[in-house]
């Protein structure tokens, strides 16, 4: 069990959550290390040259290939210090649970959500933000409130079979608490989802919402029209990333 008692952590904030469904909600993340796609294409990591057709590069790279792995107990007691994490969370703030891929630590993940059940007396309303290829146990779903998930497309330089995962993807449609997010730098990013999710019957539109590809105020601006005009000709839910628009900043916020 000693091997379980550690968290690999990149970075953790207060803020709000800046996408999705829940969005701007007051919520503490927990970014984790480690990630099993490279978005950008493999390389892009050590040089920030694109690769493999990729058109965009994951905007937290930076942070999530390093990080400090901690205690259980050393960490509730820094997230205690500098983020008032237990008195948060049980007065309803959300804990979101991001990386990278945090599934890549889905065992020690459960370990500390009962941790914090057992030894703090904290059942925080959970929602973790994955690529989507990784199935999760039935102890970690127990745990989840919401399921962000965030499949990848070609324009993330990654190929087929790495980023699509049908028996995942399936798995993930089955339950209410999922909603797929793709982020949308053009028409043809569209055409794909529909070709390659909702033509293949992968995922149900009623759970997609489509999201600019942005990194600035001024991109995103731009890129707000092209997605709403898509989402209102086929009747797909939109949301924008709130933390740009307030913060202008893609991580730390």
């Amino acid at each position: 069990m000693k091997r379980l008692n550690k968290l690999a952590v990149s970075e953790y904030f207060y803020s709000l959550q800046g996408e999705g469904r829940t969005m701007g909600i007051p919520a503490i993340f927990l970014r984790l290390t480690g990630c099993n796609l490279m978005c950008g294409g493999y390389g892009v990591e050590k040089d920030g040259r694109l690769r493999d057709g990729a058109t965009w590069v994951c905007d937290t790279i930076e942070v999530w290939m390093k990080g400090t792995t901690f205690s259980f107990e050393d960490l509730v007691q820094t997230l205690n210090k500098e983020l008032d994490f237990i008195n948060r969370l049980n007065q309803g703030v959300h804990l979101v649970i991001t990386g990278g891929e945090p599934l890549l630590q889905e065992k020690r993940i459960v370990a500390f959500l009962d941790y914090l059940e057992t030894q703090h007396h904290c059942c925080p309303t959970i929602e973790v933000e994955t690529n989507a290829t990784f199935l999760p146990s039935a102890a970690f779903d127990q745990r989840v409130s919401y399921w962000n998930t965030s499949p990848k497309l070609q324009n993330s330089g990654m190929p087929r079979h790495q980023r699509i995962k049908a028996g995942v993807l399936t798995w993930f449609a089955k339950t209410p608490k999922t909603m797929f997010k793709f982020v949308i730098g053009s028409i043809q990013d569209w055409e794909e989802i529909q070709e390659d999710f909702l033509n293949e019957q992968l995922i149900p539109k009623s759970q997609i919402v489509l999201m600019p590809s942005a990194d600035s105020i001024d991109s995103l601006l731009k890129m707000n029209r092209l997605v709403a005009d898509i989402c209102i000709e086929n009747q797909v839910r939109m949301c924008t990333r709130m933390h740009i628009e307030i913060w202008d900043q893609l991580t730390g916020v």
